[in-house]
């Protein structure tokens, strides 16, 4: 059974061999595959199951057949997943100028809000005169 190139940057087939993507294609699911890609489960970044699909004509096996193809195909995309490359790392530069940013905003609010409570506090120690 052939799959379309888009579906994944891994493909692992029946007992996870590893088939290497396209050139060029984007980054998505880690895809397993089991029985000659008669069933094929596509594991999401975040590591939750996305979707299965299973050959209709696989529902003639018995359960214990079939559940056995859908765990080999589900355990595949999970070692996808595992053995994909390592997340991108953040420009440290980038976010220390978005921290300071925020601080040297934050700051001022903060001491402007704190005078306004300590304002009001005195306020009503002093009866809720102004």
């Amino acid at each position: 059974m052939a799959t379309s190139p888009a579906c994944s940057t891994r493909r692992w087939r029946h007992f996870g061999r590893w088939v290497p993507p396209p050139e060029g294609e984007a980054e998505t699911p880690a895809v397993g595959e089991a029985a000659d890609g008669q069933v094929r489960a596509e594991m999401g970044r975040d590591g939750k199951l996305q979707s299965l699909h299973v050959e209709p004509r696989l529902m003639r096996l018995g359960s214990e057949e079939l559940t056995a193809h859908i765990v080999t195909a589900v355990n595949a995309a999970i070692d996808g997943l595992r053995t994909g490359p390592a997340p991108q790392v953040a420009d440290m530069s980038q976010l220390r100028e978005q921290l300071q940013e925020v601080r040297d905003t934050a700051v001022p609010r903060l001491g402007s809000f704190l005078d306004a409570l300590t304002e009001a506090q005195e306020r009503l120690a002093r009866g809720g005169q102004r």
